[in-house]
C-alpha cells in the first residue's frame, strides 16, 4: 500500500474495463430476464398456521437450548414470526442501499455503470415490495429494526466507496444464503418458497457485480488512501456483518410467537456457541472474499 497520491481519481483503467464490461453483460441479463412483479406471484388470502413459513434450521433459536425447550406448536409460530422478520430485515436493507445507489448513478466516478445502476434500483424496488407484502399480508407489519450502518467511515472517496459497497455485498450475500435454502424447502408455503427464489435468481447477479466493484474499489483504495484508512474500512465492515447478524434476533419475534421467557431469549441465544459457529458457516464464503482482498479477516468478526 501507498500513502495518499490522488484522491477520487477511480478504478485503474484494465480493472474499470473489466467491470464495465461485467457490468453490460449483467444488465443484459437482467433485462432477458425482467418479470412484472405484480403477476408473478399467486398470494393466498393466508398461510397455514400449521405450517413452517421458515427452515426451522435457519431460524435464531434452531441448535440451543432454547429450541429444545419449546413445543412443537411454539417452534412452528416461531418459524412464522422468524420468516417475516427475514423478510422486514430485507426492506430494510434494500431501502438503504437503493439510496446510495441512487445516490452515485450519475457520479462521473463510476463512467458505463448507470445502466447497471439502473437495472439494479428497479429490481431492488420489486423485491422490497415482495417482502414487505408478504410482511403485511401475513403477519400484519413490516418489523423495525435498528439501523444496522453506523457511523460510515469519512474522508477518501475510494475509501467512502469500499465501506458502502462493501456493505452492499455483505447484506446481499448474507440474505442470499437463506433465499437459496429456502427457494426449495417443500416445507414451506408456495408463496415462501418462490418469494426466496425470484430473490436469488436477481441477487446472483448482483452479487457478482458487487465482488468485482469490490475489487475495483479496494484496488483504487490502496493507490489512492493511507493504510490506515483502508484498516479502518475493514474494521468497520467487519463490524457490520456483526450487526447483520444480530438483527435477526429480534425480540418482538419471540413475544409474537409467545415464547416462554421471550424478554431474555436474545441474550442467551447471541451467547451460545452453536450460534456463533453457524454464523460464521453462513458468511464464511463472504468473509473469505473479503480476507483474500485484504480489508478483514474471519477473526475479526465478533459473531
Amino acid at each position: 500500500m501507498t500513502g495518499t497520491v490522488d484522491q477520487g481519481h477511480g478504478p485503474l483503467p484494465q480493472t474499470w474495463a473489466k467491470l464495465a464490461t461485467v457490468a453490460a453483460r449483467l444488465s443484459d441479463q437482467a433485462r432477458d430476464q425482467r418479470y412484472h412483479v405484480f403477476d408473478i406471484f399467486d398470494w393466498p388470502a393466508e398461510l397455514p398456521a400449521d405450517q413452517f413459513w421458515m427452515s426451522p434450521e435457519l431460524t435464531t433459536c434452531y441448535g440451543t437450548a432454547v429450541w429444545d425447550r419449546l413445543s412443537d406448536a411454539e417452534r412452528m409460530r416461531l418459524t412464522q414470526a422468524e420468516a417475516v422478520n427475514f423478510f422486514s430485515l430485507n426492506v430494510h436493507l434494500i431501502r438503504e442501499l437503493i439510496g446510495e445507489v441512487a445516490g452515485r448513478i450519475y457520479d462521473t466516478r463510476y463512467p458505463g455503470l448507470s445502466e447497471f445502476f439502473h437495472d439494479f434500483i428497479h429490481e431492488e424496488n420489486e423485491h422490497m415490495w415482495f417482502f414487505a407484502q408478504f410482511c403485511n399480508r401475513y403477519g400484519g407489519k413490516v418489523y423495525k429494526t435498528k439501523r444496522v450502518a453506523g457511523n460510515a467511515v469519512e474522508g477518501n472517496p475510494a475509501i467512502r466507496d469500499v465501506v458502502i459497497f462493501g456493505r452492499i455485498l455483505i447484506a446481499e450475500e448474507l440474505c442470499d444464503y437463506y433465499n437459496a435454502k429456502m427457494a426449495t424447502d417443500t416445507r414451506l408455503p408456495e408463496i415462501a418458497q418462490r418469494i426466496n427464489a425470484v430473490h436469488h435468481q436477481d441477487e446472483s447477479r448482483h452479487i457478482a457485480f458487487g465482488r468485482q466493484m469490490m475489487r475495483a474499489l479496494y484496488e483504487e483504495a490502496t493507490q489512492s488512501a493511507t493504510p490506515e484508512e483502508v484498516s479502518r474500512a475493514g474494521t468497520y465492515l467487519s463490524r457490520y456483518v456483526s450487526s447483520c447478524l444480530r438483527a435477526f434476533y429480534h425480540p418482538a419475534v419471540y413475544a409474537d410467537a409467545a415464547l416462554p421467557g421471550a424478554k431474555q431469549i436474545r441474550s442467551e441465544l447471541l451467547d451460545d456457541p452453536y450460534r456463533q459457529e453457524f454464523h460464521r458457516s453462513v458468511m464464511h464464503k463472504t468473509s473469505r472474499f473479503f480476507g483474500r482482498m485484504g480489508l478483514f479477516t474471519e477473526d475479526m468478526v465478533a459473531w
